[in-house]
């Protein structure tokens, strides 16, 4: 299986610098163009199928990379981290080596655990190499969901310090798996 992973485009409390996590925000006209040019970043791949998480920002870059080439599947296994009581709140709140630490558990913000979110994300690709094992899929997410999937897929172990990767906007992920 050939995998694509793509952070959607920037949106409003991404320029803002607001949390988002499951709060459905929409997609930026900075964020559009953005995905404009990871479309004809990938405009030679052909995409079996994408899958996207539900959320708004994600679907519509989705639509916009794979230009009615290929099937959409919304997947609420996709969606951001749960950030819980942190959602819309300036990023200096997000505390990063703490909210990654994967002896991390849930306090009175309610943001989901490392282990939750990496549990998610494996369920998903555990989904992938069952279903579509020798295809070449584009997967549409968030930064929180693409760091999950990508230690899914490298490995990691309780000493692993899932900070050393961030996923950015604008980059496109490759995986053969």
């Amino acid at each position: 299986m050939k995998l694509y992973l793509v952070r959607h485009g920037k949106t409003d409390w991404n320029l803002s610098k607001l949390i988002q996590g499951k709060t459905d925000v929409p997609i930026s006209d900075i964020g559009i163009k953005a995905s404009k040019k990871i479309a004809k970043q990938l405009r030679d791949v052909h995409f079996d199928i994408c899958f996207s998480s539900s959320l708004k920002r994600a679907l519509d870059t989705a639509e916009i990379i794979v230009d009615g080439k290929c099937e959409i599947i919304p997947s609420d296994l996709l969606m951001e981290r749960d950030l819980g009581r942190l959602e819309g709140t300036l990023v200096h709140n997000y505390k990063i080596k703490e909210f990654w630490d994967l002896n991390y558990k849930k306090d009175a913000n309610g943001v989901e655990t490392p282990k939750e979110l990496l549990a998610r994300t494996k369920k998903f690709l555990d989904y992938l190499k069952k279903n579509y094992s020798d295809k070449t899929i584009l997967v549409v997410s968030h930064s929180g969901t693409i760091k999950a999937l990508h230690y899914n897929i490298i490995g990691y172990d309780e000493n692993t310090d899932l900070t050393k990767f961030y996923s950015n906007h604008n980059v496109i992920y490759e995986y053969d798996i």
